[in-house]
């Protein structure tokens, strides 16, 4: 029976592995929008809220700068670079659900002045926390009830604007993105 543990412990972490695999990024074109219904948009195969499809055709592609961007940078400003917490802030001033005078946040901060959204429940204007990691919710839920999500990704304390690889990216899935989700957040009232 010792003989197996090796085995099954290499199996378990392959399994984990395979459902932690990340997701490629997909950059999007202006030109590849359809409407599909009402409320939502196909972007490159991703079905995106209405509300959102304006800011992911003006916002991805934009550099990662790290500590830029907070709730009171103006929007055109975003192409200068942003960080994760900011872009989710400047965006979520753009859709209402926070004021352009609100504190400054990490990711941190803003998930304590949120509140937890049930996988599934999740609707525009909300917002996925990972540990140190904010990303904006920007379509619908899908089978497995996680949305897609658009925000600043691949870039760290050392990305100022200079890292090619490092920008403003749109994911399929929540969940498989690559860090662990901890929760879809909706900023409280």
């Amino acid at each position: 029976m010792p003989a197996f543990l090796p085995i099954v412990g290499l199996a378990a972490a392959a399994a984990y592995l395979y459902k932690r695999r990340k997701v490629p990024a997909v950059d999007v074109d202006d030109d590849s929008t359809t409407e599909v219904e009402a409320e939502v948009t196909d972007y490159d195969g991703i079905t995106v809220y209405d509300e959102l499809a304006p800011i992911i055709r003006d916002s991805l592609g934009w550099p990662y700068y790290w500590g830029r961007g907070d709730p009171s940078t103006p929007w055109e400003d975003g192409d200068l670079g942003v960080d994760c917490s900011g872009y989710t802030q400047m965006v979520l001033v753009r859709l209402g659900q926070l004021k352009a005078s609100a504190p400054d946040r990490n990711a941190y901060n803003l998930a304590m002045a949120s509140e937890a959204v049930a996988v599934g429940d999740q609707r525009p204007g909300d917002w996925a926390y990972y540990a140190g990691h904010a990303m904006i919710v920007a379509g619908p839920p899908g089978p497995d009830g996680h949305s897609p999500v658009i925000g600043a990704s691949g870039g760290g304390s050392d990305d100022f604007g200079d890292n090619p690889n490092a920008k403003i990216k749109m994911f399929r899935n929540a969940a498989t993105y690559g860090p662990k989700l901890v929760s879809y957040c909706r900023v409280k009232a």
